[in-house]
């Protein structure tokens, strides 16, 4: 990944504090816009030419209001955040461009988004990204005193216990967004109040108990109240180091605003954007698996013997398009177990992304995809009720963890 090139050039840098759900992520969504047609390199790749006169990336640093309660890309927004009881806090809620889990941010936890173009630097394949986009904020816990590295999904941990989490996403132009979640404080308890974490069963306390041998914040680290003021111009410098530049600030101005509320509305409140991964009605099993590629929540509803429908959710990332595929596949075909195995096991070797070496095996997902047809059967329970021709059909839904 060359990224030497930049030194030519300044970035542009935005501050922004105490944003709505929408409005933070349109204006992310808003910088990819902004970096699609980006800078251009030459042949040489020695020299770097302005496109448009703008900047050839931008680092974006902000906060929520208390709170955001923020879905991944791919997942049941559903299943991951109890909306009700959202509403009944004030809480808002979202769902971000990026993959990965259900996160809350407000104003204890510092949003980074780099935007830039693809065109600007060479890279191989989405895992550098992570790793090099990330280093910066790995050096600026370093420079607080926070030694942390990054585990091999998507998070930065600090002795094994989450501080970070890190999202990546390229879209068709080629403009790339790199976002972090940097916990300088966190208020678990109100994190608890609207994510559907798996320890509901257990008392106030022993959830508390239970997340904080998991995460971490800066605060805690060291042992005293971090300001977010402190941290921000911390990892500020930090990128300008890492990447070889200088950051000239320049904030969204109105016709750029405008822009982005338009973004909002188009997008980030309508209920097709939040609501896009729900199960139908109609399906009625749906199995769990926890992989090295996040967790899968695989969702299936059956007419007879055939499927269908399938749906396949998660906190991923990359897999997305392998699972889109796995879904279109299947539509009306036979529920049969060997049918969905030599159906999974095309699509993966159809697919150009390597999954594999993020765990995703092709022998787990077709379990994971039979298990919920089998629920799916359960549910259907036929009895004598009704028409003695069209007997009534009880349903019920049902969960089953795949082990």
């Amino acid at each position: 990944m060359n990224i030497n090139n930049y030194a030519l050039n300044k970035f542009r840098y935005i501050n922004e504090h105490n944003t709505s759900a929408s409005y933070g992520l349109a204006a992310d969504e808003f910088l990819m816009e902004y970096h699609q047609q980006g800078v251009e390199l030459s042949n040489a790749g020695a020299s770097v030419s302005l496109v448009s006169n703008k900047f050839p990336a931008t680092l974006r640093l902000y906060n929520y209001q208390d709170y955001a309660v923020l879905a991944g890309r791919f997942q049941d927004i559903n299943a991951e955040i109890d909306i009700e009881a959202c509403k009944e806090n004030g809480f808002q809620f979202g769902r971000r461009l990026t993959g990965g889990g259900a996160i809350l941010m407000g104003s204890g936890q510092l949003g980074i988004c780099f935007a830039t173009s693809s065109k600007s630097f060479e890279w191989e394949n989405i895992r550098e990204l992570y790793t090099k986009f990330s280093d910066p904020v790995i050096k600026a816990l370093g420079l607080l005193g926070i030694e942390a590295k990054f585990r091999s999904k998507n998070d930065l941990e600090v002795e094994g216990k989450k501080i970070a989490g890190l999202g990546v996403h390229v879209d068709a132009a080629g403009a790339i967004q790199f976002h972090t979640s940097l916990l300088v404080d966190l208020d678990i308890a109100q994190m608890l109040k609207v994510l559907k974490i798996p320890i509901q069963k257990y008392a106030d306390k022993k959830k508390v108990s239970s997340i904080e041998q998991r995460i971490t914040t800066i605060s805690k680290e060291l042992g005293r109240e971090v300001t977010l003021e402190e941290v921000t111009e911390v990892v500020k410098h930090c990128f300008a180091e890492a990447l070889g530049t200088e950051f000239t600030t320049q904030e969204f101005s109105l016709e750029e605003t405008q822009k982005i509320n338009q973004l909002e509305q188009e997008r980030y409140l309508t209920e097709d954007w939040l609501f896009q991964r729900s199960p139908q009605s109609d399906m009625t099993g749906m199995s769990l698996k926890k992989t090295p590629a996040g967790l899968i929540r695989t969702y299936i509803g059956l007419k007879g013997e055939i499927i269908k429908s399938v749906l396949i959710t998660g906190d991923f990332f990359e897999q997305a398009e392998i699972f889109n595929k796995i879904e279109s596949e299947l539509k009306w075909a036979s529920m049969d177990k060997e049918n969905i195995s030599n159906t999974v096991n095309k699509v993966f070797e159809s697919n150009e992304y390597d999954a594999l070496k993020f765990g995703l095996v092709p022998a787990v997902i077709t379990e994971c995809i039979w298990l919920a047809a089998q629920r799916a059967m359960a549910a259907e329970r036929y009895t004598y009720k009704g028409s003695c021709y069209y007997p009534k059909v009880e349903k019920e839904t049902k969960i089953l963890e795949v082990k």
